[in-house]
């Protein structure tokens, strides 16, 4: 779970936020106030059931650090049926004085006079948010997977270690920032879906493709209809079973893939043919949460085999050390070929 004074930034909401969501925020806000494990439990199910929950309670939560210091002092109304309008006093006790020996007893009233202002301040903010806000992110850990699914009927698969940046404005583009994913786009030939990389882009033709994305370069492989990459130097269309790699110098080596193999992680298994076992320990980590170093001399080697990876992490031990001829040593989450 994410620390408690942490808050992930989500796509910003619409002008006018639902009534009913704005009260709940006020809710979670009051609540979190003295909360145990459990409520911090739920409140981030609660944020994660709708991406509009967070630019909610971030309006909510904006709006009481406002309100605070007026409602510090504040001398709020006795209840004594007269309809007197509140005075303001410094006194930090919890009643007020207004002359006499009995305390103005507030407390019921500020917290109601409380989740009012905040109601108000909160929804003041949320119509004023800013558009940069319209741009959000979302990552995974080492590990985990996790699946988007678009307003235009698209769907992102991300594997583990990826940032992808959408757009609420455009829900047709995606920033592959890092890591791999696999996308199942639905076509639209006046809007064409493009993921975004740097300097470089892919453009749908209709299809099913994964991308992978590192600090070295741009990898891409077409599992069902066709890709248009567009480079500095050059664009490329691909078909099914075409897979290509781009570096950061702008080279550009295209090969074919079984169709089975490209994406294979979503099926819980990686697939290779004469890749180099670099590239192997870069899925590990991306798709178990292993980091498997290798020797220098070991990291060009050339692999070819099925790895499972939806099994314990002694089978998979066991059966990459048989695949690669190397006994492997596990320190935790660390592997290394042991050298001999």
């Amino acid at each position: 779970m994410a620390p408690r004074n942490a808050r992930t930034r989500r796509p910003a909401m619409s002008a006018f936020p639902d009534r009913a969501m704005l009260e709940q925020a006020i809710a979670w806000h009051l609540r979190l106030k003295n909360a145990d494990e459990d409520a911090w439990i739920e409140f981030a199910e609660w944020l994660e059931a709708d991406p509009a929950h967070n630019g909610v309670y971030e309006a909510v939560a904006d709006g009481d650090v406002r309100m605070s210091p007026l409602l510090e002092r504040a001398t709020f109304p006795r209840g004594d049926g007269h309809g007197r309008l509140p005075e303001f006093s410094n006194d930090e006790d919890d009643g007020a004085y207004d002359g006499g020996s009995e305390p103005v007893r507030r407390a019921p009233w500020r917290w109601g006079a409380l989740a009012a202002s905040i109601a108000v301040a909160g929804l003041f903010a949320v119509q004023m948010l800013p558009n940069r806000d319209a741009l959000y992110s979302i990552e995974t850990s080492a590990g985990e997977t996790r699946t988007v699914s678009l307003a235009d009927g698209s769907e992102i698969l991300l594997n583990g270690g990826t940032r992808i940046v959408l757009d609420k404005n455009d829900t047709r583009s995606v920033e592959m920032a890092r890591g791999e994913a696999r996308f199942v786009v639905k076509h639209d030939d006046s809007d064409p879906f493009t993921v975004v990389a740097g300097e470089q882009r892919l453009v749908d033709i209709g299809t099913v493709f994964n991308v992978v994305r590192t600090d070295r370069q741009l990898s891409v492989g077409v599992a069902e209809g066709a890709v248009r990459f567009e480079g500095t130097a050059r664009s490329v269309n691909l078909r099914a079973g075409d897979s290509l790699a781009a570096n950061n110098r702008g080279k550009i080596q295209i090969s074919q893939r079984p169709v089975a193999s490209i994406g294979s992680w979503a099926d819980g298994k990686l697939v290779y043919d004469q890749a180099p076992l670099e590239q192997v320990a870069d899925d590990l980590v991306r798709s178990v949460g292993i980091s498997l170093e290798l020797p220098r001399a070991m990291r060009a080697k050339r692999f070819s085999g099925v790895i499972q990876i939806d099994g314990d992490r002694d089978a998979l031990r066991a059966r990459l050390e048989e695949l690669i001829g190397e006994k492997i040593v596990a320190d935790g989450a660390h592997w290394s070929v042991e050298a001999r």
